[in-house]
């Protein structure tokens, strides 16, 4: 963040103005201008709990007859957050998802495949489809009319060209044309892309899913909260849409932002005008800045490396979904995986040995994979293959039309008792 860049500096004191009109900002926001954008750190941070104490109106900045719509998201803890949306907000979040490389047009036939209840990517996505021509077939996940068989026939009958899903629909969707007789690799000669969010996109889930459609992945980053903050140039880097958004990769102090190249906590200011505005939100997802020039020609991209508490810290070392799903991608193939610590003294998520769990049809195991993941880390390590379809039953495919986010961490003793069987939720 530079200190120098006048027009975000103005767009910040503006976004604080606004904010202040809100309940929860009026006495925890200057009323003074900032004159350097570095003073943003001296604003307090605010956090989920903030968001979730203050749902439905204590955020909200502007006149109720303003509001259009109205979407929640659930943590953990089931207490939802309220997010308002005025047609200013719609617009905005409809033009942040557009600034991603997918490049809508007429005469695409966008599936989206998010929940479409109360959630808001699903919308976001529709409304930008349509505003660049496209056309929609709304197939919402988490309901009974759109099965993951019916969502296959829609694809291939419809001639869907991009479909827009959580990277672990798009890979059951492809299992699920398998299990149909169909190959998602070539009976779906339509498809031109898939946008996927909502989840984390390490690279090698990214190559599995290109790999089993055989188009591009298109990646967007954000929040229900916030809208759509980082958006993927159609080169795999996310790029911040800088014009609605200021971000921060602060340390565990939270006070100090890290060096360039290292991964710190994110931190989003919204500085556009919002019915309900965030100023120095603690997202809880874990980020590293990376200078190296992308071929858009967009500057500096950012690597999404998961939630804070998706950490898992082995004999001293902590290590996040995305160093283990890297860690699993050495092995050949594509695999499903959990993970957790084993052996004493192991306590919750921590230990002195990783126990990897891997879905493998291969029985057994060839003899060298522990070694050349042994090879890979300074620790010990445990790798035990289950059958297909014991991390996940796919079977249940074809009869239901829900799945949740995958879980992939586990403790040690939810790892003695198996609890990771079927972890990846209907």
């Amino acid at each position: 963040m530079t200190s120098v860049n006048q027009p975000q500096l103005t767009a910040l004191n503006q976004a604080i103005a606004r904010a202040r009109q809100a309940p929860f900002y009026h006495d925890r926001l200057p009323a003074e201008e900032l004159t350097d954008l570095h003073q943003l750190k001296t604003l307090p941070l605010v956090t989920k709990d903030d968001l979730r104490q203050q749902s439905p109106w204590g955020l909200l900045a502007t006149d109720r007859r303003q509001l259009r719509q109205y979407h929640e998201s659930f943590g953990t803890t089931g207490t939802p957050v309220s997010t308002w949306l005025t047609s200013a907000d719609l617009a905005d979040n409809a033009w942040q998802v557009n600034q991603c490389g997918i490049d809508f047009r007429p005469g695409d036939r966008v599936l989206i495949r998010y929940p479409y209840a109360l959630s808001l990517i699903a919308h976001m996505i529709h409304r930008a489809a349509q505003q660049k021509g496209a056309t929609v077939i709304a197939a919402s996940s988490r309901n009974t009319i759109t099965p993951f068989a019916r969502v296959i026939q829609l694809m291939q009958k419809l001639d869907i060209t991009v479909l827009a899903a959580l990277p672990m629909q798009a890979i059951l969707l492809a299992e699920t044309a398998a299990m149909l007789g169909k190959d998602s690799r070539s009976d779906f000669p339509a498809l031109r892309a898939i946008e996927v969010g909502g989840e984390l996109l390490t690279p090698r889930k990214r190559r599995w899913i290109e790999d089993l459609w055989q188009v591009p992945v298109i990646e967007l980053y954000g929040m229900t909260e916030a809208g759509t903050c980082l958006a993927d140039c159609g080169n795999g880097r996310l790029h911040l849409i800088e014009d609605h958004f200021i971000i921060e990769l602060l340390d565990d102090n939270w006070q100090t932002e890290v060096p360039d190249g290292q991964i710190g906590n994110l931190v989003i200011t919204t500085i556009t005008e919002k019915a309900t505005p965030l100023i120095r939100f603690r997202t809880d997802d874990r980020a590293r800045k990376i200078l190296s020039p992308c071929a858009c020609g967009r500057g500096a991209a950012y690597e999404l490396r998961g939630r804070r508490h998706d950490l898992i810290t082995i004999a001293g070392q902590e290590l996040d979904l995305w160093d283990l799903d890297e860690l699993v991608g050495t092995l050949p193939g594509h695999h499903l995986w959990v993970a957790g610590p084993s052996g004493p003294p192991s306590k919750g998520l921590s230990g002195n040995i990783l126990h990897l769990v891997i879905e493998e049809t291969v029985d057994p195991l060839p003899p060298d994979w522990t070694a050349q993941l042994q090879a890979r880390v300074p620790f010990p390590l445990q790798l035990t293959a289950v059958p297909y379809g014991t991390l996940y039953n796919r079977q249940n495919l074809l009869s239901t039309a829900e799945v949740g986010k995958p879980r992939y961490l586990f403790t040690a003793e939810e790892m003695d008792e198996q609890a990771y069987r079927s972890c990846t939720r209907l």
